[in-house]
């Protein structure tokens, strides 16, 4: 280019390059492992609560009964060992044979469907911010989908988000569906921790 030399080009490479400028890693994956049933991931602020803001899981879950049911999910803080009604969401799937649905529930879990029967379970993605705070409330998007095999009218489009009014850090996420009895080998998940602090 002209005009500009070579010594010029290489102080901006030398700025460029400080420690202050340094890409800082977004996350790590924290935990992964298979539930059964109903089942609990803990342990999560306890873990890396002092390392992240935010945290990000992605998860599958089915049953052994049918199709199709519903699922759910709850935060917990440390020690909690049930659900209370500190759950407020919107929700909205899509499907052709699942139909369509949007709306609101305020409770104790995060309502969505389907959830299907063994290895044709749905995969979901939860991003929940601010999951280490002890002052403030909590908020969480989701997205995810659902297959069943050969039979493509069952294809269905997830999504949802809402709060948790607990101003304690979340240490746990509760998933559930219709029938709790889904096996290990189709209900895999991985824990994020995201935004360094």
């Amino acid at each position: 280019m002209a005009g500009v030399t070579t010594a010029s080009r290489m102080s901006l490479g030398a700025v460029a390059s400080s420690e202050a400028l340094n890409p800082v890693a977004f996350g790590e994956a924290i935990t992964w492992g298979n539930g059964n049933g109903a089942y609990w991931i803990q342990g999560l602020n306890g873990t890396v609560g002092s390392k992240y803001h935010d945290l990000e899981i992605w998860f599958n879950s089915s049953q052994q009964s049918t199709w199709t049911t519903w699922w759910a999910f709850t935060w917990a803080t440390a020690g909690q060992t049930q659900q209370t009604n500190a759950m407020n969401q919107s929700y909205y799937y899509s499907g052709y044979s699942s139909g369509s649905s949007q709306g609101t529930n305020n409770g104790s879990y995060a309502y969505n469907y389907p959830n299907g029967y063994s290895s044709y379970g749905h995969g979901y993605c939860i991003y929940l911010s601010n999951f280490s705070s002890s002052s403030n409330i909590k908020s969480w998007h989701g997205r995810g989908g659902y297959t069943n095999g050969n039979a493509t009218s069952y294809v269905t489009c997830q999504q949802g988000g809402g709060s948790i009014n607990l101003t304690q850090p979340i240490d746990s996420i509760y998933i559930q569906n219709g029938y709790n009895n889904g096996s290990s080998s189709y209900q895999g998940f991985t824990v994020f921790g995201r935004r360094p602090k």
